[in-house]
Parts: C-alpha cells; structure tokens; sequence
C-alpha cells in the first residue's frame, strides 16, 4: 500500500502529516513524499523521517512543476496495488489504511471513499462543507460511479484524498493528460474525474479516515492583486485538459457530458466567489474582464453563478445588460407561465394568445408544470413544456427553445410567483431577445404574504425590457424604487365575453341570488368572510341565495366552507358548486343578481369586468387603486373587513328596485369601457417599445398617499395576525405546561405507589402472608395426587 504526499513549504504542518502516515495500524506500506521545490524546512523535515524509517522516500524536485505533476511522479514511482493520498498540511486517522484497504480487498473496488473530518486552526466550524465531502455510501459499478458523485448543480469535490485507489487506474488517467501539464488550482480534479469515469466499481465507509484543516495552504485567501486572481483561473486550465478525452467517451457515455459540465461550472462558480467576496472598484472590474476573457461565453458563466454563486448573477447581469439589443420587427412570441391549468393568470394568458395571434404573430406557449388547460388556445399555437430539473438544465432548454422557435420577445406571467425567472431572463438578453415581465397583482402583494419579494423584485426588474403592471398607483410604487421601465395596462378579458350586456339587468325584488367566483383562497380573496356576511343578510331578514363558485386551494376547500355555514345556520342558504368555465359560468352569471367580491388584495381583477358585462351590480371591499374601479358606477365598495356593512348594501339593493338598476346600468358602462380597449395595437406598441407615455405616468402626491395609506393598513394587519399567533403559541404553551404538570404528578403519584407496593412485598406481614397462602394451596395439591393413586 502506498500513501502519496505531495509537499510545497509546508514546514508548519508537514512534521504531524507523515507522523500520522507512520502511526498507521497498517506497517506494511511506503510512504512516497514529492517535494516540490520547497524553499523552507520541509525537505530537511521529511529527510529526518526517512533516515528513521525506511518505508519513507523522499523525492526533491528542483523547480516547482505543481502538485499535479508531484502526484504524477509518485504514482509513476509506486509499487503498491493501491494508492491513499495525504497532502502535507493535513492528517491520516490511524486507522485509515486498514480501514480502507479491506474494503476494497473484501469487495474487489476500485474505489474506496471514506468520510472526512475538518478542523481549523482557529477554532472555526465549516459544518457545511464538512458535510459535502462525506461519501456517498451507496455500492456503485461502471457507468454509474461518475454521474452519482459528480451530480449536476452540485459542488464538484474532485479531492484525490477522499479515496483509495486502484493504482493502475491512477496511472492510465494520468496517461491522458500532457506529461508537460502544470496545475496549481484544482489541480486533482482532472485525475479524479478521468479515474472515476474508468473505474467498475466504487465502495465507501462512514469512517472520517482523513482529517482536512479548514483555510491553511492556498485554498480559502482572498485576492489582493491581479497576480491572485490570475492564480486562481489556472483552475479554468486544470478541468478544460481533460475535455476532449470525456467528450471522446460522452459519445457512448452522455451523463458524463452533464457531470463534465457541472463540475466545470463548479470551477467558475468558486471562482466568481473570489470575484465577488474580495475585490471591487477597479480590481473587480479588471479580473471580471480577465475572466471573461478566458470564458468566452455570458450564458456559462451565468449559469455557473446561477447554480454555485448566486451573489456574483447581478455583476454578470450588468454586463449582458449593457450590450445593445438589436434592432429588428418582432414577429414570433413566446408567452410563458408556471403551469396552464386554470385561473386568472393562465386566462390572461390565453387571451393574449387569440389577440396575437390575431394580430399577425406567430405564438407560442412555454410551461414549467402540466401543459393541460381547459382553456381553449389558438389552434396554431404550440405549448411546450421546459424541460429540465435542475436551473442550469432549464438555462439549456430555455436557450435551446428560444433559438429553434426563432423567438424575437418573451413575455412572462410569472415574474410575481418564483425566483427563478430572471436567469431566464438574462440568458434571453445574452440571445438577444428581450423579456417583458408582467406583475399580475397589485405591488403591496409581498407585505400581504409577508415576503421579501418586494426587494427582490427591485433588484432583477432592471433585466427586463419592460414590466406591465396594472394600475397607475403600481407605476408610482415601482418609479419609487427606482424601476424606470414600468407601465400599466389593462388585461384583456377571457373570448366568451366579447362585449358588454346590451340592457341593464332588473330585480323584481324576490330572492335575491348573489354570486362569487374565483379560487377558493382565504389569504387574499378572504372566501370565509362570505359566510359572515350571510349570517348578517339573515338577520338582516334578507331573502337570498348564494352561490359560491371554484376550486379549492391549499388554505381553503368548499368543504371547510360548508362547515363554517353550518356553524353560523346559514347552510340552506348557500350552494358551493365547485370550478366552472366559459360559457357554463357565464349561465351561472347570467342567472345571479349581484356579485360580491371580499378580497383583500388584487391587480385587475376580471371578475368585476365579467360581472359587469353580465349588467351584475358589484358589493365589494374597497380596492381604491384599482383601474377598472375609476369612475365606476356599478360597484359599491365598503371598507375592507366590513361584513356588515357588505350586507347592509345587498339589504338596500334587494329593497330598491330603482337603485339596483342604476346599478347595473353603471355595471354595463364600466363593462363597455374595459371592453374597448384596442389591446392589438397596445400589444403591438409595449413590444416595440413604443407606448405612449400616458401609460406611464410619474408619481403623483395622490399616488403616494394612496400607497402609504395601504401601506400602513397592510402592515398593520400583519401586526394583528402576528399578535394573534402569538397568543395562540401562549395559549398552546400554557397548556402544553399544564399537561406536563399533570403528567409530572402522576408520575410521581405512580412512584409513590410502587415505593408502597415495594414496601409491602418486602415487610414480614406481606411475608407470612404469603407463606400462610402457600401451606394451603401445597397440602391441597399432595391430597389431590394422593387422590390419583
């Protein structure tokens, strides 16, 4: 067995390394040290152990050739079936040699991992990568050995140190890489990786056999100078020398392309951390073009700070920002969500896939989840599923989509709902191909959630060519912070509502059939508050009938409404009929009198317009920003949270014939003027840049009242619900105390009775009791056998 040790002026440590090589539990082994061209105590360290031991040999190069190469010369040098590595300011367990060379003789490995200790000088814990170089302890053979330790959009660990190995293996990896070749940056991952992708079969042990000390030698140190940085991209050198070997065997081996990939990317993500962590100003400006000169493509090196380096995405960002899109007539589109399925995104959605491709554009959809819908789409409009689980998988299919679609825009509708979509984005911009990014609520929608989305979305709107909001006060808020390229615009409504009612709806004054539609999601849309105000309508002796209409959500199911009605007696009131679409719903609406509508938050919501196009007065909570709302005669608004209030409006529109049908007249007006938008001509004029400049309006003092008024109501709700919470957890401890003291008395009360029942078994009146019971039972027993004979 041979323990290779690679040296280069490690005089502080290198004493307890081959000490700890020598302490092994395993004597039959060489110890082959390198060392290369140390100008320090090392050699005459080493020399000392070598003149005490004759199983350490001690190679002295003149000049340094790195450690790769020092490696190389031992393993050359080895007589041993297998080779462990120890780089020389770093330690053996004793045990490590036994340990790891009956695996691999009991299993017939190649490979043996085993697990690794961390330490540091300073005391400092590094738990997390601690945790990333234990192996994975699962038997793997052949082809399956690389792709499982070199997964993709995992930090690639190619140490040589964390396995034992094959020799014959080690020899042929390094036969395919330049006897010439000078690695100083990781400068073990190439034979790892070329080892590992030839071997048949890999086995580990738990056992933390090597022992790393976190930060000593050249890892873990910030850049001071150009030189550094320089220093550090030999690493781009390192993994690239073996590419044309791995794209040889990826013919018949295609993970190995994606491990290969990934491991590359790893590189550049550690690198980009230097570039992020430890310069700026000019240094960061100067080693950022450094890099980028060696690197010669934005998207990789986007993908690399996507998956490795998150922090370094906006310094690469600005510099694919900052090269001009070109100029040219947009013709292909693609429109893009999460999922198709059903709701008010996805119908947005689809009807500005009609317009389009009405208007001459060749569209296409792009979704991340289930292709299905029961919208009904364009018969010429392709969905596509991105394929891809992890994001730089996902950068790929989204490039790759992009180009053979010969997209010219993007328009998401998920910019509000994931943080995945402006590495997306960014990857578009490096093609060319701008992205509008469309925010389907109003901009107060994170304070509601209780999210840090709002400075997330301040700092990646900038990536996009424009971001469509839907109200003028959302255009105020985002020009507040800073977001220059922002307008508002009007959704388009679903194709079974093509125009407004022609007449104005009548109520005869019988039962009074209310109506609410939309997902069943007690956050926002605050569903549960239709129940108190049906409470209220019934003793307000209202005659009605509500029905409530759509699917459940992850806080909310019909059932748990149904339960709630019953509790407040008002169940014979109510009718929950699940999801309904197109026209099915528009009978439902046609067949109600009003709509009423509890959210507590929302961007443009077309239900009012649907409602209003059916000629259906409006009751709802206020949503003073809304642009539908503005000079709308057809919806009564109370403030939010009023359910009685609510009802008392529906008991004065169920009481005044008179007032219900302005109502609806007001409700057709509104309905008209949502309807007449020429959405082909405003599409054609957000795509080309072109808007009119109404449609983004500077901040005005009514704007900024507005927004801190429901600023303030927001955040103060939230104050609410957390004090809430907070007296439930009180409340829940409090009786989780008192259970536990219920539960500490009887246990002690059980205590008390087993020390008594001890007490009794051992006294002498429990004694004699028991021999008084014995005699008995012993002479009734000698006369039952006297009996039998």
């Amino acid at each position: 067995m041979t323990i290779v040790m690679p040296t280069f002026n490690d005089e502080a440590w290198v004493g307890r390394a081959i000490d700890s090589c020598l302490a092994q539990s395993e004597h039959d082994i060489e110890i082959i040290c390198v060392d290369d061209a140390s100008t320090d105590e090392t050699c005459r360290i080493l020399d000392a152990r070598a003149a005490q031991d004759d199983r350490v040999c001690l190679i002295k190069l003149d000049e340094n050739q790195s450690a790769f190469q020092a490696r190389r010369l031992a393993i050359e040098a080895s007589l041993s079936p297998y080779v462990m590595f120890l780089d020389g300011d770093d330690e053996l367990n004793p045990l490590a040699v036994e340990t790891a060379l009956a695996r691999a003789r009991v299993d017939g490995a190649d490979v043996v991992a085993f697990g690794v200790e961390v330490r540091s000088d300073d005391g400092s814990a590094a738990p997390r990568f601690e945790r990333s170089l234990q192996p994975i302890l699962e038997t793997l053979e052949a082809d399956r050995i690389l792709p499982a330790l070199f997964p993709p959009d995992v930090t690639a660990q190619g140490h040589l140190w964390r396995y034992l190995w094959r020799t014959d293996l080690l020899k042929s990896a390094y036969d395919g890489v330049s006897s010439e070749a000078r690695f100083y940056r990781a400068n073990d991952l190439p034979i790892t990786f070329l080892a590992l992708m030839a071997a048949r079969k890999y086995v580990a042990t738990p056992e933390r056999l090597y022992v790393y000390y976190f930060r000593r030698g050249t890892s873990g140190h910030g850049v001071s100078d150009l030189d550094k940085f320089a220093f550090y991209l030999q690493a781009i050198d390192s993994v690239g020398s073996i590419s044309e070997r791995v794209s040889t065997r990826a013919v018949d081996y295609p993970e190995l392309a994606a491990s290969y990939g990934s491991a590359r990317r790893s590189i550049l993500g550690n690198i980009l951390g230097y570039l992020v962590s430890s310069t700026d100003g000019s240094l960061q400006e100067r080693c950022l073009e450094m890099l980028r000169e060696r690197v010669d493509d934005d998207v990789e090196l986007l993908r690399a700070a996507v998956v490795f380096q998150p922090d370094a995405v906006d310094l690469l960002a600005q510099r694919i920002l900052d090269t001009p899109l070109p100029r040219r007539a947009a013709s292909r589109v693609l429109l893009t969500t999460g999922k198709l399925g059903t709701g008010g995104v996805q119908g947005v959605l689809v009807a500005q896939s009609h317009l389009l491709a009405s208007a001459g554009f060749d569209v296409t959809v792009a979704v991340f989840g289930p292709p299905q819908t029961k919208y009904v789409l364009p018969s010429n409009v392709q969905v596509i599923q991105v394929a891809g689980v992890t994001d730089s998988e996902r950068i790929d299919s989204w490039r790759e989509l992009i180009r053979d679609r010969n997209i010219d825009v993007v328009i998401d509708h998920h910019v509000l709902y994931n943080v995945r979509w402006p590495m997306l984005a960014l990857a578009a911009r490096s093609m060319g191909v701008p992205t509008i990014g469309w925010l389907h609520n109003f901009a107060l929608r994170p304070m509601v959630d209780g999210t840090d989305r709002t400075s997330f979305l301040q700092r990646h709107l900038p990536y996009l060519s424009s971001v469509v909001v839907l109200s003028r006060a959302d255009v105020a808020f985002w020009k507040t912070q800073g977001i220059s390229n922002v307008v508002y615009l009007p959704n388009p409504l679903p194709s079974w509502i093509s125009e407004a009612s022609t007449e104005r709806k009548r109520f005869d004054g019988s039962r009074l059939e209310i109506v609410w539609w939309g997902r069943l999601q007690q956050s926002t849309k605050q569903v549960r508050d239709l129940i108190e105000i049906s409470r209220h309508l019934e003793n307000l002796d209202v005659d009605f009938h509500l029905t409530i209409i759509g699917p459940d959500s992850a806080d909310l199911s019909a059932h748990q409404l149904r339960i709630a009605a019953r509790r407040q007696g008002v169940e014979h009131r109510l009718s929950l009929v699940g999801p309904v679409h197109g026209e099915a719903l528009a009978d439902r609406i046609r067949e109600a009198h009003v709509f009423v509508s509890t959210s507590l938050i929302e961007g443009y919501p077309l239900t009012l317009v649907e409602a209003q196009a059916h000629g259906l007065p409006v009751v709802m909570y206020e949503l003073p920003w809304l642009a539908i709302g503005a000079d709308n005669d057809g919806i009564v608004a109370l403030p939010q949270g009023d359910k009685l209030g609510v009802a008392n409006a529906l008991k004065a529109i169920a009481e005044d014939s008179a007032y219900y049908s302005s109502l609806s007249s007001g409700s057709i007006d509104a309905a008209r003027r949502a309807l007449s938008h020429d959405f082909a001509t405003l599409y054609l004029g957000l795509i080309d840049g072109e808007l009119p400049p109404e449609y983004s309006p500077d901040p005005s003092v009514e704007d900024a009242a507005l927004l801190l008024r429901w600023s303030v109501f927001y955040s103060e709700r939230a104050a609410r619900i957390a004090k809430r919470r907070e007296r439930n957890v009180d409340e829940l401890r409090r009786k989780l105390h008192h259970a536990d003291g219920k539960l500490k008395r009887t246990e002690d009360k059980l205590k008390r009775v087993e020390r008594k029942v001890e007490q009794l078994q051992s006294g002498w009146s429990f004694r004699v009791g028991r021999i008084m019971t014995f005699i008995p039972r012993k002479i009734l027993k000698l006369g039952q056998s006297r009996s039998r004979l």
